[in-house]
C-alpha cells in the first residue's frame, strides 16, 4: 500500500464484492475507513484493514 492512495470515511453500509457486478464477499459498515485503489465505471477497488482485505463497491458520489 502506498501512502498516496485516498483514504474514505463511508457514510453508509456497503456490500462488498470479489469484481464488479460480481458475487458478494463481505461487508463495510458505515464510518469504515477504507483506501480507494482503482476505478471502473461505477465501481472502485477498496482495501481496509492495512491492505488486509479487499474488494468491489458499487461508487455513487451521494453513498460514500
Amino acid at each position: 500500500m502506498s501512502a498516496m492512495e485516498p483514504v474514505i470515511t463511508l457514510s453508509k453500509a456497503h456490500s462488498v464484492h470479489l469484481k464488479p457486478k460480481g458475487e458478494v464477499c463481505n461487508w463495510l459498515q458505515a464510518g469504515a475507513r477504507v483506501h480507494l485503489l482503482q476505478r471502473k465505471g461505477d465501481w472502485i477497488r477498496v482495501t481496509w484493514r492495512s491492505g488486509k482485505k479487499n474488494g468491489w463497491i458499487q461508487y455513487l458520489e451521494s453513498t460514500l
